[in-house]
């Protein structure tokens, strides 16, 4: 199951007309769109199969009247804040998608039962795809904001598809709070920390590197490796995260990253 926060791409207004309708079907590829007052709150669906059934009923055909007008206020739903496995038990031959609400039913996301492809911002990646470029930027800009927007500049100009940085909570990521001068540290570790405290950029930085990344047509991603540069990162907006191999049995910051439904 994929939990997808990005709405855009399944929702028109109660008062868009039909057509505006069908065209988000076509685009959107899932077959389904999610129609929404002005509020955000959920006023019906329509899948295209709604769409045939309401056609073949017709005498006179109006596609230019408000697609609340045929949605199907029928639909089923979840809270968005319950278990992903009573979500999942919601799904069925015919019900591949449910959208989550929030008490006042407003849409907050859309479980989809599987992912026929991978979407990342807005490239999407298949057997038919062509490789998805990534720049690991990382670290590489030794703590210089000047020198990361060079690098940007720099993978741009290769054909990279996405820039990738690193971020950090040095005091909630080790439990000396990322001293570099802590006696009781092997010299490994303190050299370690003394180049992450020194070569980092602070989180205004790292925002500022994505808004020039998109600016520049490139997408940015990043490496959260604690719940802290997690939650940072979230209410910036990314459109994904990438995992660092270190924390693949790091459960807690997993199941963080997978409840926030990004890719």
């Amino acid at each position: 199951m994929i939990i997808d926060k990005n709405l855009s791409k399944y929702i028109v207004f109660a008062e868009d007309d039909i057509i505006t309708a069908l065209k988000k079907i076509s685009d959107n590829k899932s077959r389904i769109i999610f129609s929404v007052t002005e509020a955000g709150v959920l006023e019906g669906v329509l899948t295209d199969g709604d769409f045939r059934r309401w056609l073949v009923n017709q005498d006179n055909i109006n596609l230019n009247q408000p697609v609340s007008t045929i949605s199907n206020k029928h639909y089923k739903y979840a809270d968005y804040t319950e278990d992903t496995c009573k979500i999942e038990s919601y799904f069925s031959q015919e019900v591949e998608f449910i959208p989550l609400l929030d008490a006042n039913r407003h849409l907050v996301a859309i479980a989809c039962r599987r992912a026929r492809e991978l979407k990342i911002g807005d490239f999407v990646i298949d057997h038919q795809s062509p490789a998805f470029v990534i720049a690991e930027i990382g670290n590489n800009h030794n703590g210089s904001l000047e020198l990361a927007k060079r690098l940007i500049d720099q993978a741009k100009a290769a054909g990279a598809d996405c820039a990738k940085f690193q971020m950090r909570d040095l005091q909630s990521l080790y439990h000396n709070a990322g001293n570099a001068n802590d006696a009781s540290e092997d010299l490994g570790s303190q050299y370690t920390l003394d180049l992450l405290s020194r070569f980092q950029l602070s989180p205004t930085e790292l925002f500022e590197a994505f808004d020039y990344c998109q600016n520049q047509g490139i997408l940015p991603l990043c490496t959260p490796w604690d719940l802290e540069s997690l939650t940072l990162l979230e209410k910036y907006g990314l459109a994904g995260y990438k995992v660092a191999s270190a924390d693949l049995t790091n459960h807690d910051l997993l199941t963080a990253i997978a409840n926030d439904g990004r890719t």
